[in-house]
């Protein structure tokens, strides 16, 4: 069905923004996609172009004569304007026009819905905008009946001019006049409950549906005037965790007074403290959501109600009025196995040119052209970050360089699982890949660079084994202390050259591993659906023997001259290890055995608990650790050929059970022993690999400390062991003159410090928006909800301390000052004059998706809603503190 007339659009007619406001066309796009919008027609903008024509001089008059410093400037001349709009005659046929529409699309004594939107002279400039939601502006006007609507029409135009807008447009720096209205006639929907949902998390960019709801109809929930519930479907876990409040009251339509609109009404005293909403209805809200944000392309700020049946309709849709490139995704879920608990500043700043150092070579390997790899160095700089004294992967970082690999779509699915992440191909984190028709015209030379790495990967694997032990062999047995430090920088830089020209290929057999995994245990669930899952690592038991293992066997074998000493194990007994040490360094337990010992510290030493942890020593440092390992060893009764014999039973065994399954002829089984086969190299590569990297950080630790003892003879330290509270570039810039800090040692007493106070841990995976540090308390906060009595939701992140202010109506005299925290029961548009004079706002009401929470994040000033008994609570005059992330509220002095 087409217009009814030039002046009213059908929702079905596909209007666009420029005819109708970003609200309404929206709206239609939805009913279009079969969401569940109810019925609505508009009244094209031209209409108010038209009639704000008739009274441009008027408004022009009153515009010119404002004074935005004073508030009462403001109210008369958006009075005037008012009345001029209430006054003026509707151009010739518009009256029938929108009667018409109404009784074309409603029944006979329907109530609707009239609402305002802005139309601005750009789309960054309309209400609406993925730039500015103009929240709350236009006045909206319910339980409307037909003969009421025109007059509802003409007071829709006028609420482009109240108070609110005009100082919003002001402060924006936005033309006055600048924007047309376009009204919607909407179905009114008797609510008996309402929500409004982010798509994503307002407070973190997480991709964490948040849910507000309360009883009654939207304008309570939106306008901060009926309690509300939060609800977080938290997307990491899946997990549906609530925030509930105490909700005496709702807005709603009286039977006896329908002419009233929405009055406050009792909520039935059983329901007060009762979830609004159950765990069903929310992830059915949030399903829907999430439709939305997918025909829009981006996280949406949804509006909707429930009818007494539970029914869901929506009635209105906006983007998320934050800015998401400043949104980072992080994760530790893979890392922690290298990098477990808190860290020092040389672990992590040594990790850092690491994981630069050995990506580049692997993109280098993957044919990342060469231009566009030096331009992605920010992102190389920053693959891991440092969060609370922990290493988390910046997953942005890691996405956009992966991105650049041509064929990244076809393992971003094993890539996925290998970092611990829902494995999705795209949806809960941001996809930087290249889409598949890019994709397709790229693959040819990349992918057969890639498969012919792969038919020889088994032989450079080997190669780089070799090459690695060319390395590291000969700085095995340096005595770093008698080398100037120059040259041991240098000769550190240099074995770090060849790092950078070799380590990639370790990081292709990660990927060979994956997938070769991945096919073995598909196919091992299809064809032998009986086998139990443990059957793959039974299969993999056995074979030739890696580097890690080999240093296990060797330990066993002390352990078994040890148990031949049994003075040894006295003494490990009754005396320090480090004092046993001394006596078997010297002989005392027999030539054979120091011998022996000294070989395992040789070839080994670098292979010990959190051997990549630069604060943790190495075996060579710490030899007496050694010594109780074999001790205890010896005490076990562990011996080599029980080591050995016991996998090769376990490999012999899964054999048989996989051969009975598919047959001793069976193709299948062929292809799996050949799969196997491949999957153990590439397992054994792995291990060996792995080991390699425990050398070169076994290298950088023996490097560093000999630097930590030469910068605590010089004083500059209190200790050679706080070296490890340096980065690597303060360390080496001390000797080589590139340092920027003269007070290392302070500089170390501080880290020190934060070290070991042991920051609270931040969940495995979870995003920030905005500044890192600003917004962890939002991350926190949402990791333990509980806290401090004086805590609600966070809605603006930044910390502020001033003198808190109780306002209970904004037309009350306040001297505002610019040290004021504005507290409150609630705000609504009204109370903007007063709020962007404040430095933080607290209110009792109010969700993270209302309009006191957008205004916060939209000028910038921390705020807290949702903070039961605030104005109570929270003296007068009192200096307090207010963090917008965590949602915490401190008092710091009371006047006296």
């Amino acid at each position: 069905m087409g217009p009814v007339t030039a002046a009213m659009i059908h929702d079905d007619a596909r209007p666009t923004g420029a005819q109708v406001g970003n609200k309404f066309a929206r709206l239609a796009e939805m009913r279009a996609a079969g969401l569940p919008v109810p019925r609505f027609c508009c009244l094209d903008a031209a209409v108010f172009r038209e009639v704000a024509r008739e009274i441009g001089g008027g408004i022009r008059r009153e515009l010119d004569g404002i004074d935005f410093t004073d508030r009462a400037s403001l109210d008369a001349a958006a009075k005037a304007i008012r009345d001029l709009f209430l006054d003026v005659p509707f151009p010739a046929g518009v009256e029938r026009s929108v009667l018409d529409a109404f009784d074309a699309t409603f029944a006979p004594g329907s109530l609707v819905a009239v609402r305002s939107s802005s139309v601005g002279r750009s789309e960054r400039e309309s209400e609406d905008s993925a730039a500015d939601p103009f929240a709350g502006m236009g006045e909206s006007f319910l339980y409307v009946g037909r003969d009421r609507v025109l007059g509802r029409v003409r007071e829709c135009w006028a609420s482009g001019f109240t108070a609110e807008a005009l100082l919003y447009r002001h402060v924006q720096g936005l033309a006055l006049d600048g924007f047309a209205v376009s009204v919607g006639v909407q179905e009114m929907v008797l609510g008996a409950k309402s929500f409004v949902l982010f798509t994503c998390d307002p407070a973190t960019g997480a991709d964490d549906a948040v849910l507000a709801a309360g009883h009654g109809i939207g304008e309570g929930v939106v306008q901060e005037k009926v309690g509300v519930d939060h609800y977080f479907l938290r997307s990491a876990t899946g997990r549906c965790e609530s925030h509930l409040a105490h909700k005496p009251e709702l807005l709603g339509l009286d039977p006896d007074r329908p002419d009233a609109g929405p009055v406050p009404l009792p909520v039935p005293p059983e329901l007060r403290d009762a979830p609004v909403l159950d765990e069903a209805q929310v992830r059915e809200v949030a399903a829907l959501g999430a439709r939305v944000a997918a025909l829009f392309g981006a996280p949406q700020d949804v509006e909707g109600v429930l009818t007494e049946d539970g029914t869901i309709r929506l009635v209105q849709a906006r983007p998320i009025a934050i800015d998401l490139s400043t949104r980072k995704q992080w994760s530790n879920a893979n890392v922690t196995e290298s990098f477990s608990g808190t860290t020092t500043a040389l672990t992590y700043s040594f990790a850092r040119g690491f994981y630069r150092t050995i990506f580049h070579d692997l993109y280098r390997r993957y044919g990342v052209d060469r231009a566009l790899l030096d331009a992605s160095g920010p992102e190389l700089e920053r693959m891991i970050g440092y969060l609370g004294g922990r290493v988390y992967y910046d997953l942005d970082s890691w996405l956009h360089l992966h991105g650049q690999v041509a064929f990244f779509p076809l393992l971003r699915a094993s890539w996925e699982q290998m970092m611990g992440l829902p494995v999705s191909g795209e949806g809960s984190l941001r996809s930087l890949a290249p889409t598949w028709p890019g994709v397709v015209g790229r693959l040819a030379g990349p992918l057969a660079r890639l498969l012919r790495a792969l038919a020889r990967h088994d032989r450079a694997m080997r190669e780089f084994e070799t090459w690695w032990e060319g390395v590291i062999a000969p700085r095995r047995a340096v005595d770093w202390a008698q080398r100037d430090p120059l040259a041991r920088i240098a000769d550190f830089r240099a074995a770090w050259r060849e790092v950078g020209a070799h380590w990639g290929v370790t990081l292709i057999n990660d990927s060979v591993l994956s997938a070769t995994t991945g096919a073995v245990r598909g196919l091992l669930a299809k064809w032998a659906p009986g086998l139990d899952e443990g059957v793959l690592n039974d299969l993999l038991c056995g074979g030739e023997r890696n580097r890690g293992e080999a240093a296990v066997l060797s330990a066993v074998g002390l352990a078994e001259l040890a148990r031949a000493r049994p003075e040894f194990l006295a003494a490990m007994d009754d005396r320090p290890a480090a004092q046993v040490w001394s006596e078997v360094d010297g002989g005392r337990h027999g030539d054979a055995f120091r011998a022996a010992v000294h070989e395992h510290l040789h070839r080994y030493g670098d292979r010990s608990v959190q051997d990549l942890k630069m604060e943790q020593p190495t075996l060579r440092a710490q030899p007496g650790a050694l010594l109780r390992t074999v001790a205890d060893y010896a005490r076990a009764g562990l011996d080599r050929a029980t080591f050995v014999e016991r996998e090769e039973r376990i490999r012999a065994d899964a054999e048989r059970r996989l051969t009975a399954a598919l047959g001793a002829r069976s193709p299948k089984l062929a292809v799996l022993r050949r799969l196997l086969d491949k999957l153990r190299r590439s397992v054994r590569h792995r291990e060996n690999s792995r080991y390699c990297r425990s050398e070169l950080f076994g290298l950088a630790k023996t490097v560093f400390h000999s630097l930590g003892e030469d910068l605590a003879a010089q004083g500059v330290l209190r200790s050679a062991a706080d070296v490890v509270h340096l980065t690597e570039d303060e360390v080496f810039g001390h000797f080589d003159g590139t340092g920027v800090t003269r007070d290392l040692g302070a500089v170390a007493a501080v880290r020190k410090a934060e070290f070991e106070q042991d920051a609270p841990e931040l969940p495995e995976r979870f995003s920030t928006l905005g500044g890192v540090t600003t917004s962890l308390g939002a991350v926190r906060a949402a990791a333990d909800p509980g806290g401090g009595e004086l805590r609600g939701l966070g809605s603006s992140s930044g910390r502020v301390e001033g003198t808190a202010r109780i306002v209970l109506d904004p037309r009350d005299p306040v001297e505002p000052g610019e040290d004021m925290i504005l507290i409150a029961r609630e705000t609504d548009p009204g109370w903007l004059f007063l709020m962007l004079t404040a430095k933080g706002i607290v209110v009792e009401r109010g969700t993270m998706l209302s309009h006191t929470a957008i205004t916060g994040r939209k000028f910038g000033i921390p705020t807290v809603v949702s903070l039961r008994g605030a104005t109570t609570a929270i003296p007068d005059g009192a200096r307090i503190a207010v963090d917008g992330a965590s949602g915490e509220v401190t008092v710091l002095e009371v006047p006296s």
